[in-house]
């Protein structure tokens, strides 16, 4: 990433063994393992394994050495933090921004919060480099801070076959690419104990998958997002969903055939008085197993509605609205975490036009009318238009927003600019979805020329991944 403020100096930081690694108190009882990634590099590098971090005195060592903290840990980062100060925004640093200096003698950085922290010590890994034993890394004074506070991805989770794959994620490339968010969609593939019955195997994931997930996240700076798809897409072409499977009694056309024919995808029907007695159950194992401080529902494209006698005659709109407000109150207000939602069905296509699938023509619309403002709306578009009015309507109607991208790099300059120009304190940041396997975007990411041709997707997503997130960090280009 481009950093906002970027000084070259005179002199290069030259060391051929492993440097002193300082790191400031505040930092340290903040529980942050911000500073663990340079710990590593440098155990790796210069075959230092039982290196380990010190607390810095008031009088700085001579040798080389590297000193990470929160800015007021120690005089030399609150004198960086005053050199740069006129030209840092009027708010300061924020969670993420960071200071680096790279001088001959030593090497500071510098963050108001430990995610900053965090973020200078790869800005620093990153002009260090790791393929050689020494490091030679000129002068420098950078100040950097992301534009968009919100930058994530969206990936598929199948099974615990997909787990190497995001980890990999987690540890290298939402890191590499700035990504702070990541929502993983589970749906049924999990081995939920309080119904074991909708769980898709024995090759779902546990617990302790879930958990392992969670601590390699925290640790890189990333929230995860576990969603289930709820309403909607409860079959596939002939296929139909484990929930539907193990409970037909929800099903909102019980009358269509098994193999499902002449339809999209399936529904529940919201107005089952057993229904959310068991979704909510769902909710919270996925919320405990990842301890989770948000939870995405879903229900983009909902095709299906009013259809089964408890629903026939209620307005589309009125039963939708029923949906959101229940798993609201569940998630927002028992569990106290934050709730996404794709906006798709809250947006009429007579208005925006953007056509059948990014926006409603069943009279779901008003349904957002009838719901909490305090929903993060996730509005997907993948066609490289010129605008994207619902950015805008979505702020105007009181709601946080996060614009969604697909697969192709121009969706993403396209979509994150719209962001970037509707920007307001309800404008959240840029969101990648994947929709071609969360092992194929990994790979995809790694450069894996089989991953990149055998779908026609993965070069697109892959491109849209990387421009969308230098725009969610660097914001519009600089003048």
């Amino acid at each position: 990433m481009e950093a906002k403020i970027r000084e070259e100096r005179a002199g290069v930081f030259r060391c051929t063994s492993a440097p002193q690694i300082l790191v400031g108190d505040l930092l340290r009882a903040s529980g942050s393992e911000a500073a663990q990634p340079l710990l590593e590099q440098c155990r790796k590098q210069f075959h230092s394994e039982a290196m380990q971090p010190a607390a810095p005195e008031t009088r700085l060592p001579e040798g080389p050495f590297v000193l990470v903290g929160l800015v007021k840990d120690h005089p030399a980062l609150k004198q960086l933090e005053a050199d740069l100060k006129s030209r840092l925004p009027k708010d300061g640093l924020g969670q993420e921004g960071y200071l680096l200096e790279v001088a001959p003698e030593r090497i500071l950085i510098a963050a108001e919060k430990p995610a900053g922290a965090y973020y200078g010590v790869l800005k620093l890994l990153e002009r260090a480099g790791d393929a050689a034993a020494s490091w030679d890394i000129p002068a420098v004074r950078i100040a950097d801070w992301p534009t968009m506070r919100w930058r994530g991805m969206h990936v598929l989770v199948n099974s615990r076959d997909d787990l190497p794959a995001v980890e990999q994620l987690l540890t290298r490339f939402l890191p590499q690419y700035r990504l702070n968010r990541l929502i993983l969609e589970i749906n049924y593939n999990f081995q939920f104990r309080s119904h074991p019955e909708i769980s898709s195997g024995p090759n779902a994931l546990t617990v302790e998958d879930c958990r392992r997930l969670s601590a390699l996240a925290k640790q890189n700076n990333v929230h995860l997002i576990p969603m289930l798809n709820c309403l909607g897409h409860q079959s596939w072409a002939e296929t139909t969903g484990a929930f539907l499977r193990a409970h037909p009694e929800f099903d909102e056309t019980p009358d269509l055939p098994a193999n499902n024919p002449g339809i999209y995808c399936r529904s529940w029907c919201p107005s089952h008085p057993d229904v959310n007695k068991v979704v909510f159950d769902l909710f919270d194992e996925l919320i405990d197993a990842f301890d989770a401080d948000a939870f995405h529902v879903g229900m983009d494209e909902v095709f299906i509605l009013g259809q089964c006698p408890r629903c026939k005659g209620k307005a589309n709109a009125e039963l939708f609205a029923r949906a959101v407000n229940d798993y609201h109150s569940h998630l927002a207000g028992k569990r106290k975490v934050q709730m996404l939602m794709w906006g798709d069905r809250l947006l009429d296509d007579a208005q925006m036009h953007y056509g059948e699938w990014e926006s409603s023509r069943n009279d779901t619309a008003p349904a957002l009318h009838l719901i909490p403002k305090d929903i993060v709306i996730c509005d997907w578009h993948y066609e490289p238009l010129a605008d994207f009015p619902s950015v805008k309507y979505f702020q105007e109607q009181g709601f946080a927003v996060w614009p969604s991208g697909w697969n192709s790099e121009e969706n993403a300059q396209r979509l994150a600019g719209c962001a970037l120009k509707n920007t307001s304190d309800r404008m959240l940041g840029y969101l990648a979805t994947t929709w071609v396997g969360v092992r194929s975007v990994a790979a995809g990411l790694a450069g894996d020329a089989q991953a990149l041709t055998g779908n026609k997707n993965v070069s697109g997503v892959v491109a849209a991944i990387r421009k969308g997130a230098r725009l969610a960090w660097e914001g519009a280009p600089q003048p």
